[in-house]
């Protein structure tokens, strides 16, 4: 028989591994804690972030700074031009270098961002820095009186209301603006229109111009890859070019329009307005290299290596304004945040490491605003790619129609680790990647607001906001410093419904003062005086030296 173990024997025996409610508690706190943190972090295993900026971008102070006119005369007869798109020429490839602007006056203008010498007054940051020729981009050149020039000019840059109609090749140096039926490329170093190719039906929208593909140029009808090394040339009349070009070649006949009739695709609804190329380099090919969205209710997918022939579709039943993308797949509120019943850090983790690419689209449906989120991956139940047998994985999509805006989006981009997006109210707001949560926004109409000035990035009251006076159409993230982490937040371009261009930037020392204008102008008016008057003094110095000369001959006899 085994006798028990005397008190003293059991007070020494001290087992290691027992539990422990300290140590539970702790061990349970710190998961509890990982977990939130988890919960927290809108980053991507292989995403790089910088936090301070982030938080810079989340809280600091929004400052607006606007880009200097373009007049045209003075005084009382001064007129400002409005611009009709936007681009940017970058430098290093991530370095915006140059605002350029197409204007209602057929011209072309160029703003310093990032000049090379800060402390030069010809180089002040929103200065315009070039200006070529009205009527450059609409071919009303010098042969046209001036009021007919501006007016022909003004009304063919305005008639389409294209707002993707500026592209630009930072590698190249050069810039692809639409007008009318019209694809001008203008070289950036001359300002000199270098082509100008015609299409048959009015530019809607163009993608980003890269010279490594074609860029993809959207008519009101059709689809188009345009390569500029092979420039096409039109023989027949427009009228019986569209009807070719939506009706097919016929058998054994040779087209007369170079390439164009066997390399477009005809849309079965009008109105393409954004075109999406995919970033090169992904591992795999779901859904094509293009995608397309406009008036029309889904989405159109083309592989560049089949195109014309479609990929696929995603229906989203919204007439979408913008498409951008972002690297990584999306992860669904309801799949994102880990609860301590359900989920763990390692399956976040592996989520979040799945290879794929989240586009983000923005638009109106049924009269309000709509921001969607559809993401593509090679895991059949994160993709909602259609491959024309039907839906499928319909788990990664999300379709924000309720809080995202009570009038039509506008343009949407990936700002750091946040989205911003414009509306028609002339507001633009952040949310976090699950398209839901909100984290500020601003409004460019602060005097239709019963707010203060420092409560202008705070959400107004909806019955304290009369319609808007003014709206973003497109915003551009841009950085004008050199930075190696990939998800840093930039400064915001932001181009209005009324022609304007400014720079949304954060804190009391960034942006820059239109005031800076005035004194650089003042500079440029003195020099340009006393050059005015150093001519002026060599030139009377010469004519009397070549009266001189004439009295001097006439005071000769020869006989």
């Amino acid at each position: 028989m085994t006798s028990l173990p005397s008190p003293s024997e059991t007070l020494a025996v001290d087992d290691a591994d027992a539990p422990n409610d300290e140590a539970e508690k702790y061990a349970q706190a710190q998961k509890e804690q990982a977990r939130k943190l988890a919960n927290w972090d809108p980053s991507y295993t292989s995403e790089r972030v910088d936090w301070y900026k982030e938080y810079t971008q989340r809280h600091a102070a929004i400052k607006e700074s606007w880009f200097q006119r373009a007049d045209d005369g003075a005084g009382d007869e001064k007129e400002t031009r409005e611009a009709t798109g936007v681009g940017v020429l970058y430098r290093d490839s991530a370095v915006a270098d140059k605002l350029i602007a197409p204007m209602d006056d057929g011209s072309v203008c160029l703003w310093d961002l990032a000049p090379e010498d800060p402390n030069n007054i010809s180089g002040a940051k929103g200065r315009l820095h070039h200006r070529s020729p009205m009527g450059l981009l609409t071919g009303r050149g010098p042969d046209f009186d001036k009021d007919r020039r501006i007016t022909d000019s003004k009304a063919m840059m305005t008639e389409t209301g294209a707002v993707e109609c500026v592209s630009i090749d930072s590698s190249q140096q050069k810039g692809y603006f639409a007008v009318q039926n019209f694809l001008n490329e203008v070289d950036l170093h001359t300002f000199q229109v270098v082509s100008r190719q015609q299409f048959p039906f009015p530019i809607t929208a163009l993608s980003e111009a890269q010279c490594s593909v074609p860029m993809t140029v959207g008519t009101h009808m059709t689809l188009h890859l345009h390569d500029p090394r092979r420039p096409l040339n039109y023989a027949a009349e427009e009228p019986s070019f569209r009807c070719e070009l939506i009706g097919g070649t016929p058998p054994n006949s040779i087209p007369t329009f170079g390439d164009l009739a066997s390399n477009h695709a005809t849309l079965s609804q009008p109105g393409p307005l954004s075109i999406l190329h995919l970033p090169p380099g992904r591992e795999w090919d779901m859904a094509g290299d293009i995608w397309v969205a406009g008036r029309f209710t889904s989405m159109l997918g083309y592989d560049r290596r089949f195109f014309p022939k479609i990929a696929g579709t995603i229906h989203s039943g919204a007439r979408i304004s913008c498409l951008t993308s972002l690297p990584f797949p999306f992860i669904p509120r309801r799949l994102g945040l880990l609860s301590a019943e359900e989920r763990n850090l390692q399956d976040a983790n592996a989520l979040r490491g799945i290879p794929g690419t989240t586009i983000i689209a923005a638009g109106e449906y049924k009269g309000k605003g709509s921001l969607e989120f559809y993401g593509l991956s090679t895991h059949s139940d994160y993709t909602p790619f259609s491959t024309g047998q039907g839906f499928y994985g319909q788990r990664n999509v999300f379709q924000n129609r309720q809080t995202a805006s009570r009038s039509k989006l506008l343009s949407v981009v990936v700002h750091g680790t946040t989205f911003a997006y414009s509306d028609g109210d002339g507001l633009v707001k952040w949310v976090e990647r699950d398209g839901f949560t909100s984290v500020r926004q601003w409004n460019l109409n602060p005097e239709s607001e019963i707010v203060s000035v420092g409560e202008r990035d705070q959400p107004p009251p909806a019955q304290t906001v009369p319609p808007a006076d003014d709206i973003v159409q497109k915003m551009i993230p841009v950085s004008v410093t050199s930075s190696n982490t990939s998800s840093s937040p930039d400064n915001l371009l932001i181009w209005t419904g009324e022609g304007k261009l400014g720079l949304l930037s954060y804190g009391k020392s960034s942006g820059f003062d239109a005031d800076a204008f005035e004194a650089v102008l003042s500079a440029e008016d003195e020099q340009r005086r006393r050059n005015e008057r150093e001519y002026a003094g060599t030139m009377r110095r010469a004519l009397e030296q070549q009266a001189d000369e004439v009295r001097w001959f006439g005071s000769l006899r020869f006989d």
